[in-house]
């Protein structure tokens, strides 16, 4: 056995000063406090996330906390489930690289070739979806995701393990990155893992205080920038791969009907069903109650004009497919060709490419409606098209575009579908101007959800909005006095050049 020579061990163990009298008795006088559920949750908020954090959270009762503790508690929580979800993530991906290289050197024991039937990597799969009793498909998603979050997308992990990114924010960042031209090429991986590093510089930090779907929206508008050719080739391909219209039978004699179509097509179609819905005058059928089953009146008496169900009113299903419209958000220098490297604009919220809104201007049918915005290079808007709506119409349409969705925190419901509220009350001294004015949505998304409609949080919910701007920032104080910040998304195309690639890549690739 190796032993340390002993020059290395003549002053080990250090000496120790002993306390003096006057401390010892001083300490002996302190009165000794119980260790709290505060204390327990304070020590795991000071702590990173990990074991540790856990054991505290586990000494944690939430009866014996504040109801401001309470939500911290809630906080600490997640961050544990996300340092899990990031050790899970590495626990797998180094399994099946033990897994891979035990049954490689097994083939080349047997002398089998290598490019056999069975890889080493399937047999890796099948023995880890048999002992988690997974789906094989299932565990090749995991698998492959676990890879990517050891290679190309390492910061996510990092992410993940830090407890600063959920898991559903990973898996949507994730998803979008997997559009980069270069994923899937193994022999440029490095190249890939640069242009991973690059977009979650920006992505990472922003998804700390946002939601995994507007995470993964950044996300995709970022991708976008970086290959906007690849985008429209993707467009394409999509066309011919994905479109289609589809019936799926469920229960109690219901069915889905799915179709995916061009993006401006289907923005019509919902705006026309939306429409009709509301429409005072359209009469629905006895147990057409919810707003649901309006919409699926709507959209069975537009596809089918009056299959028996509905009653026939020729009058609002001519003026919804009429003022059925398409917001198109486009900078000038899209329209015009000067800016080679414009990444496009947005069609209802979504990022698109310049070849995109190109054909959708060039092929638009003359009696549609295309609201064209188009923005400086400042994104300030410049162009409203033609002048065919009354002032409140356009200025409610600039809200809708501005904020994208409702403005309450972690809200998405789309800003359409919301009303529009004064951040200062009216007889207050709010002003009726863009900034003041945001929308608020007031139903539930679902009529088997539990309602949380903003409008009447901020009127009677003791929520309310300390600083609004023109831009659509604002800020909200909670009844808790807890503060949350909501910035609504740039309507700008990023700059491919000076956005994507200003984050430069220190060192190496990320793993």
């Amino acid at each position: 056995m190796f032993e340390l020579p002993d020059y290395f061990l003549a002053d080990w163990p250090p000496p120790v000063a002993e306390a003096p009298a006057w401390l010892d008795e001083e300490l002996d006088d302190l009165p000794e406090e119980p260790w709290t559920d505060s204390d327990a949750l304070a020590t795991s908020v000071c702590g990173p996330a990990g074991v540790g954090q856990l054991a505290n959270l586990l000494q944690v009762d939430p009866a014996g906390l504040s109801a401001d503790e309470t939500v911290t508690f809630a906080q600490q929580v997640k961050r544990v489930s996300a340092f899990v979800a990031g050790f899970e993530a590495r626990a797998l991906a180094g399994v099946q690289e033990r897994l891979v290289g035990h049954f490689e050197a097994e083939k080349a024991a047997r002398a089998e070739s290598a490019s056999g039937f069975v890889t080493a990597e399937m047999l890796a799969s099948a023995e880890l979806a048999a002992a988690l009793r997974l789906s094989p498909r299932a565990m090749d998603i995991q698998l492959e995701h676990a890879a990517d979050l050891a290679g190309p997308m390492r910061p996510l992990r990092d992410a993940l393990e830090a407890g600063s990114l959920s898991a559903g924010h990973v898996s949507a960042i994730a998803r979008e990155l997997t559009r980069l031209p270069l994923a899937g090429d193994g022999d440029r991986v490095a190249e890939y893992a640069a242009q991973c590093a690059r977009i979650l510089a920006i992505v990472i930090p922003y998804a700390e205080t946002h939601t995994a779907r507007q995470a993964a929206r950044k996300t995709r508008t970022l991708v976008l920038a970086a290959d906007p050719r690849g985008a429209d080739e993707r467009r394409q391909d999509a066309a011919k791969r994905e479109h289609g219209v589809w019936l799926t039978p469920t229960e109690n004699g219901s069915c889905e009907v799915t179709a995916v179509l061009p993006l401006a097509h289907g923005v019509a179609v919902m705006d026309a069903i939306t429409t009709l819905a509301k429409d005072p005058r359209f009469e629905t059928a006895d147990g057409c109650i919810t707003a649901g089953q309006r919409r699926v009146a709507a959209f069975t008496t537009l596809v089918l004009g009056d299959p028996g169900s509905v009653a026939t009113i020729t009058g609002p299903v001519t003026e919804a497919k009429v003022r059925a419209s398409v917001s198109v958000l486009v900078p000038l220098s899209t329209l015009t060709g000067t800016d080679p490297a414009a990444a496009g604009g947005s069609i209802a919220g979504e990022p698109v490419t310049a070849d995109t809104i190109r054909d959708l201007l060039a092929d638009a049918d003359p009696s549609s409606t295309l609201r064209k915005l188009v923005t400086d290079a400042a994104g300030c808007i410049i162009d409203a098209g033609r002048a065919r709506y009354a002032i409140s119409d356009l200025q409610r349409h600039l809200l809708a575009l501005r904020d994208g969705t409702c403005r309450f925190p972690g809200c998405t419901r789309p800003a359409e579908n919301c009303e529009i509220d004064h951040a200062v009350p009216y007889d207050s001294g709010g002003g009726t101007d863009l900034e003041s004015l945001g929308p608020l949505c007031k139903q539930p998304r679902r009529p088997w959800y539990s309602p949380r409609p903003s409008h009447q949080l901020k009127t009677h919910g003791g929520w309310h909005i300390t600083t609004s701007r023109r831009s659509g920032a604002c800020t909200w104080r909670s009844p808790l006095g807890r503060v949350y910040h909501h910035e609504p998304p740039d309507p700008r195309p990023p700059d491919p050049v000076a956005q994507v690639s200003a984050a430069p890549v220190s060192g190496s690739v990320p793993f």
